[in-house]
């Protein structure tokens, strides 16, 4: 029986990929594409790939944030303790990004996963290679069972697809909590208090893990999720997200236009007017 499923997931697969191929029109506009080298040229038009902000400028070395030039820490994350290594992102958080972050979250566009993973390869195999496994941020059973999927996960699990590193479901959330983009880095920290918890020690222990997530505003939640790994025995967590916020002021002299931004040397405020968690 078990070779028999495997033909029949083997067929359904090929199946899937003749007639619900991703790069035959444009993962944001739709227009009809002819294929290319790169991620940005096999799953988006000209015009949309030119557009992707990818965020290959100066960056903080810690957070990963676009920064004005080389910084070891910058004004975003200098005062503060982490657990995190360090934390990285493929894009800063703007258009056509910020549309297929909300399109895989709200819109049951689960296949934006397939075509953003391979951006994340690019930049993990940049910054991360070397990690011995996954991890997502998780989402509570109601939340998750409202929506259909959690979207970090498939992020993740796409990315293990494509680089082979294997993703790990070790992190659980308890409650629900209040929308993080409503709040203050601050509020965001007490918000999820006692919310996450890792579990499987073993799984966990003496693991450089990355964990996955689709953006990064005050980064409250990774570093819960830091924090909870660590304890768990991980010998280090870096981030990898597939967009991160950027200083408002920072973003405003980059020429970055955004409907969110992060503000502040403390990030206290968020202003993010187009995300929910």
């Amino acid at each position: 029986m078990g070779a028999i499923r495997e033909k029949f997931l083997a067929a359904a697969e090929a199946v899937k990929f003749e007639f619900f191929r991703l790069d035959r029109t444009c993962n944001n506009c739709n227009a009809e594409i002819f294929g290319g080298d790169t991620p940005a040229e096999r799953y988006f038009c000209p015009d949309c790939a030119a557009s992707l902000p990818f965020n290959d400028g100066y960056i903080c070395a810690r957070c990963g944030r676009s920064a004005l030039e080389p910084c070891e820490s910058c004004d975003a994350c200098s005062t503060s303790d982490s657990q995190i290594k360090y934390a990285r992102s493929s894009f800063y958080y703007a258009y056509p990004v910020d549309k297929a972050v909300k399109d895989l979250k709200f819109s049951g566009k689960k296949y934006l996963a397939e075509v953003y993973a391979h951006f994340l390869k690019d930049t993990y195999l940049k910054y991360f290679s070397g990690a011995d496994a996954f991890a997502f941020s998780p989402m509570t059973r109601r939340s998750k069972r409202r929506r259909g999927y959690n979207q970090a996960e498939q992020l993740a699990r796409e990315l293990t697809k494509l680089v082979g590193v294997p993703t790990l479901d070790v992190l659980v959330k308890s409650r629900e909590t209040e929308v993080q983009s409503r709040l203050g880095k601050a509020e965001r920290s007490v918000n999820l208090k006692n919310a996450i918890k890792a579990g499987n020690r073993a799984l966990i222990e003496g693991k450089r893990i990355v964990f996955i997530d689709d953006i990064m505003t005050s980064g409250a939640t990774a570093e819960a999720c830091a924090e909870q790994l660590m304890k768990a025995g991980a010998s280090e967590v870096c981030v990898l997200t597939l967009a991160t916020v950027t200083d408002k002021a920072v973003a405003g002299r980059l020429g970055q236009r955004s409907n969110s931004w992060v503000k502040g040397n403390s990030l206290r405020d968020i202003f993010f007017r187009t995300y929910e968690e």
